[in-house]
């Protein structure tokens, strides 16, 4: 028996966003059974990078796929492995922060990277959608090479990027994208992800999109697999 932990946050208008992004959810009631109306139904307006969601290598490579493109297994993760990298306000993460969990990382086909910054999410938004922290270009590529499984990587901050640094920010997702890459190889990034202590326990992470033709990532409910304690 397993047990089911889930790694999302709820989407929300008022959900934390990377600076100028629109809300990750606008929701609309169009009919109401209050009002007399037969059914409830709303009108959602989404935004495929606000809230908990994924970045497909389309968002930075023209030559990658989308989320709608890829095949429903690569969004199953059967080696989830979470490490903790504790970063700051401003800070970066380097090779150095990841170095001691090499054995871990080679393990992994999805690396979820507990760097503490969530702890502001529902306290200091604006502080904790613009301040947080930045994987390091340079450290991306040295996951590439310790991590050969490595299909996809989940922060809990609001970007594996920071937009205090925009230059890193984008050379940061190029790296994971496969920009420039001829084998094709490249890390689905997941953002915004509830990512508590218990996911250290995952045994398989299921992190589908929606897959809206033409879009180039999407919102994401991102559910662990746990052992039964029972």
């Amino acid at each position: 028996m397993t047990r089911l932990l889930v790694l999302s946050h709820p989407l929300s208008h008022a959900a934390a966003v990377w600076p100028g992004n629109p809300p990750a959810a606008d929701i609309k009631l169009r009919d109401s059974t209050a009002r007399g109306d037969e059914a409830n139904t709303t009108i959602l307006r989404l935004f495929s990078h606000s809230g908990t969601h994924v970045d497909t290598p389309w968002h930075f490579n023209p030559d990658g796929p989308a989320a709608w493109q890829l095949p429903v297994e690569a969004f199953v993760f059967e080696s989830p492995r979470l490490i903790r990298a504790p970063a700051g306000e401003r800070t970066t993460i380097g090779v150095e922060a990841l170095a001691p969990h090499a054995a871990t990382i080679a393990e992994a086909d999805l690396l979820m990277l507990l760097t503490d910054w969530s702890a502001r999410r529902a306290t200091e938004p604006a502080r904790y959608a613009s301040e947080g922290p930045l994987l390091r270009p340079e450290a991306a590529g040295w996951l590439l090479e310790a991590g050969p499984r490595l299909r996809g990587i989940a922060t809990d901050a609001i970007s594996i990027a920071a937009p205090w640094d925009h230059r890193r920010a984008v050379e940061t997702h190029h790296v994971l994208m496969g920009v420039g890459r001829t084998d094709g190889r490249f890390v689905l990034i997941y953002e915004d992800v509830r990512l508590v202590p218990e996911a250290t326990r995952a045994t398989r992470v299921l992190a589908w999109p929606l897959f809206i033709e033409g879009a180039d990532g999407s919102p994401v409910t991102i559910v662990a697999e746990l052992p039964d304690e029972g």
